[in-house]
């Protein structure tokens, strides 16, 4: 494979799922029988995207429902709804057909690994994680799956989704491409018993947390020991390496003080965050805190170089010098996320390095002039809107010039439009 847009030209060599070399041109590396030969010249290869926080399913079910076009006053009455109607009535089929839409897009978006926080089907989270797992390794997307558990539809229902994520977690601890975790959704339906069981499950497994989204959570965390939300997962043991807090719109840098201590990573959605009304955390005071800062889509949105682009324009307004947003972009919102899935996954992503997972995507993107040797995260700032033209996870191709291998597409969007049909009816 020709590597364009590395400091040099190279070919990059792919073998057992990993990054065997990269050799530089002019030297050239024999095909050997059965290998896959593909030349990129002209485009940019780079290390897949990770998406550090999204919802698959409910993100698919908003575009076929033409929500991202809607007036504002429709968007509050939708959020409304799909928690009282649309996640209620959904079951496990609509839960992988509309994950299955969910993971082709994220793949034409350049992402090869999501952190998915599942909603959808409460009182049936297991059947709910077992058909988004048969969904994403259909796709052949990577994927860390948790369902956000919460007593929002019962007594004890938060419990039993727990109990839940922490039997897929542990099945999938060797799977290639899934992996588990535990999940909470918000604070305000999660009595003391389930962020108890919650807490022995983290740092086994890791933890999805839907947190703050707006200040829902805050009156919530307030109302039960005069804390922040933040500080009360701290209080709780909730906070670890392995714990991605979603959203934190109402972090501030104390907070932020205890996400860095405890190696936790915050996982920012700045174009949900506009599209929903709501605000954004400090993202530069955070990371100047030393906290991990990553970029997510919350599902509406498949590519996370346009959040990058996204997060930038919003924090350049609050920059005190003219290369703070991008300094910010490059050494932290862009690298965080792929450290995040090397814990989870136990090997070195977002790189393009002997030894390093072989989770790549060639860009159907070609710039006019050469570029120089920029950071990855300066290069998504330019990128941000190219489609993916391949896809490679694991070593396996999954998507070979803008086609699905091994799924029939046509058949995706078919079942993902009938689910939603059902559930929108």
């Amino acid at each position: 494979m020709a590597a364009a847009g590395a400091p040099a030209p190279a070919t990059l060599v792919l073998e057992d799922g990993r990054v065997a070399a990269v050799v530089p041109a002019p030297e050239v590396v024999p095909p050997r029988p059965g290998d896959w030969e593909v030349d990129a010249a002209g485009r940019l290869v780079v290390p897949g995207a990770v998406d550090a926080h999204t919802h698959l399913a409910l993100g698919t079910l908003a575009r076929l429902s033409g929500l991202p076009g809607q007036a504002p006053a429709v968007l509050h009455a939708w959020r409304s709804r799909l928690r009282t109607s649309l996640e209620p009535r959904a079951e496990a089929e609509h839960v992988e057909a509309l994950t299955a839409a969910g993971a082709v897009a994220a793949l034409r978006g350049g992402v090869t690994c999501a952190f998915d926080l599942l909603r959808a089907a409460p009182g049936r989270a297991a059947e709910s994680l077992a058909a988004a797992g048969r969904a994403v390794e259909a796709v052949g997307l990577r994927a860390v799956l948790a369902y956000g558990a919460s007593d929002r539809d019962g007594a004890g229902l938060g419990l039993r989704e727990a109990g839940a994520s922490a039997a897929f977690a542990e099945r999938h601890r060797d799977h290639p491409l899934l992996r588990g975790a535990a999940g909470l959704d918000g604070l305000d339906a999660a009595p003391d018993d389930l962020l108890a069981a919650l807490s022995a499950l983290a740092p086994r497994h890791g933890l999805l947390a839907s947190i703050a989204e707006d200040e829902t959570d805050l009156a919530a965390a307030y109302f039960r020991g005069a804390l922040r939300p933040i500080d009360l997962l701290a209080a709780r043991g909730l906070l670890g390496p392995r714990t991605v807090v979603a959203h934190g719109a109402t972090t501030i840098r104390e907070e932020g003080a205890r996400l860095a201590a405890a190696g936790a990573t915050l996982a920012s959605t700045p174009r949900a965050a506009a599209f929903w009304g709501t605000q954004m955390p400090p993202l530069a005071e955070l990371a100047g805190a030393g906290v991990a800062v990553a970029l997510g889509t919350d599902g509406l949105f498949p590519d996370t170089a346009c959040e990058l682009v996204a997060s930038v324009l919003f924090q350049r307004g609050q920059a005190r010098t003219p290369r703070a947003a991008q300094d910010l972009a490059g050494s932290t919102l862009w690298p965080c996320a792929a450290r995040l899935a090397g814990r989870s996954f136990g090997a070195a992503f977002g790189e393009l390095t002997p030894g390093a997972v072989a989770d790549v995507v060639i860009l159907d993107w070609r710039p006019a002039v050469p570029l120089p040797a920029l950071p990855l995260g300066d290069l998504a700032l330019l990128w941000a809107g190219a489609p993916a033209a391949w896809a490679i996870v694991g070593g396996q191709v999954r998507l070979r010039e803008g086609r699905l291998l091994g799924v029939d597409e046509a058949a995706v969007a078919a079942r993902a439009r009938q689910a939603a049909a059902h559930l929108l009816a």
